[in-house]
């Protein structure tokens, strides 16, 4: 690997549930040499990529990389291409179109845009997380997620919202297998009874998800033609997304 692929693994180990790290657990999670890691985070703390607690001698995210992240909002706002693009799909489809991000381990709306072609919509609330197991948006998510990740998400008892929500662990892995092979996820009536969702996941640099595309659509008009549709709509558009969260 080149020094900088070696820079982005080191960077790639920080996350919510692991913001500190101390050198010689960095070399052990990489397992590497921990002489080259100390030349490697040395390098990345004088460029303010990572900064040192004099206190404990671990490791977090430096300021460098919020300069960056504000930059990249300003020059390509992902919230505002998020809304345009949602409402793209909107128009494809005629059906009401949002998008997820996973945050502390929940998965939160943050984009929506209702359909206002359709006198009878579905509605998403904002405020409430998708459930992992038992949404289009959730399935999509952990078919793009690593093993031991998606199990630290269904860990706990898995709720049955309707008569259709899968609450044991092998229907739900079939599940997540059928869209990673699919490239989508559809969900019939297993978060709320009378709706259909079909998604996408969105991914980031490293191939993983960070959240999900989905159009939902009540199971009453939901027919072949429409589903083509949508499912080609939501592809399409999770590519895109993904884009914007650096995917190649």
């Amino acid at each position: 690997m080149s020094t900088v692929e070696k820079a982005l693994r080191v960077l790639d180990l920080f996350s919510e549930s692991q913001p500190r790290l101390r050198a010689a657990e960095i070399a052990r999670l990489l397992d590497w040499d921990k002489s080259n890691v100390k030349r490697y985070i040395s390098g990345l703390a004088a460029r303010g990529i990572l900064e040192q607690d004099p206190r404990d001698k671990s490791y977090y995210l430096g300021p460098t990389l919020t300069r960056l992240a504000m930059l990249r909002e300003r020059t390509h706002p992902v919230a505002q291409e998020l809304k345009h693009h949602l409402s793209d799909l909107v128009e494809i489809t005629g059906e009401t179109a949002h998008a997820s991000h996973c945050v502390d381990g929940e998965l939160v709306t943050i984009g929506l845009v209702e359909t206002k072609i359709r006198g009878t919509r579905v509605y998403v609330d904002p405020a409430e997380p998708l459930p992992f197991h038992a949404s289009g948006s959730g399935i999509a998510f952990l078919s793009r997620t690593p093993d031991e990740r998606v199990d630290e998400l269904l860990a706990n008892k898995l709720v049955r919202f309707t008569s259709n929500t899968p609450v044991s662990r092998a229907q739900v892995d079939a599940l997540i297998n059928d869209a990673l092979d699919n490239g989508y996820a559809k969900a019939t009536g297993s978060f709320e009874s009378d709706v259909i969702g079909v998604a996408a996941p969105i991914v980031g640099y490293n191939g993983q998800a960070v959240g999900a595309v989905a159009v939902a659509t009540p199971v009453a008009r939901f027919n072949r033609e429409l589903e083509e549709t949508v499912i080609y709509a939501v592809v399409q558009m999770a590519s895109k997304l993904s884009q914007l969260y650096g995917a190649k």
